[in-house]
Order: structure tokens, then sequence, then C-alpha cells
């Protein structure tokens, strides 16, 4: 899908996507704006900077620059629905599922493990008295 709408115009990627799919469709391509914007505005200025430089592939660092120089230039979507966002919270809504899971999975292994203890060991991890041999 990515690729379609990379490449195609709106109305080609709707009518490909059918009607079931429309506003999906339409929904992605809305979010997809930016990062397209940002590849069609910043990949002709990379190409022209190596260009210029003889440079096939520039470092990280010539990018960041080549961006930070060109960035006024970017002209970018406001998102719709950024005015309404879920407020953070220290403790998930999710916490109490996670603690009774991991509750149930701990009760389960201690009902499962059986430990042998050896009499003499134990006899000498607890006292400083020798066991009689017998």
């Amino acid at each position: 899908m990515y690729s379609i709408a990379s490449q195609k115009p709106v109305e080609t990627v709707l009518s490909i996507t059918g009607s079931a799919h429309k506003d999906c469709s339409k929904e992605l391509l809305s979010n997809l704006h930016n990062i397209r914007a940002i590849v069609n505005h910043f990949s002709p200025k990379i190409e022209a900077w190596s260009t210029a430089n003889r440079i096939s592939t520039p470092a990280p660092e010539e990018v960041m620059d080549i961006v930070r120089s060109n960035y006024d230039t970017l002209t970018l979507k406001l998102q719709d629905g950024l005015d309404h966002f879920e407020r953070y919270s220290e403790v998930p809504k999710e916490q109490q599922f996670y603690t009774n899971l991991v509750r149930r999975i701990c009760k389960e292994k201690q009902e499962s493990t059986t430990v042998q203890i050896d009499a003499k060991s134990y006899h000498k991890f607890t006292t400083s008295t020798p066991l009689s041999q017998e």
C-alpha cells in the first residue's frame, strides 16, 4: 500500500483499493502526506549536494547538514486530531491485567515445582554440629 501511495496520485490509489477500503485509504494517504513531502523535498537536495561534491553516498552528518540548511523551505500539513490526546498515566489501565497475569504465573510455577533436599546437606547448612554417621 505504501509503495502504491508513494508513487501514484490520490485518485489512483483510491480507485485501486476499492470502495470497501476507501476511508482507510484516505486516512493512510493523509498520514503519509508529510512523509511524502519530506522525501520529495530533501531527496533532490541531497542528490544535488552529492553531485556537486562528487560523492555517491553522503555521511549521516552531511545529510543532517543538508536537512538543517533546507528545513526552512519544507512545508508540512497540520495533522487532524493533534489537539486531542490521551493523558499520560503513571499507572496504565493495563497494569491490573499484567499484575494478575504475573501472580497467576508465579503461583502455577510454585505449585508445579518440587524441591528435593538432601537431609545431610540440609543439616550441615542449618547447624554447626555434624550429623551422626549411620
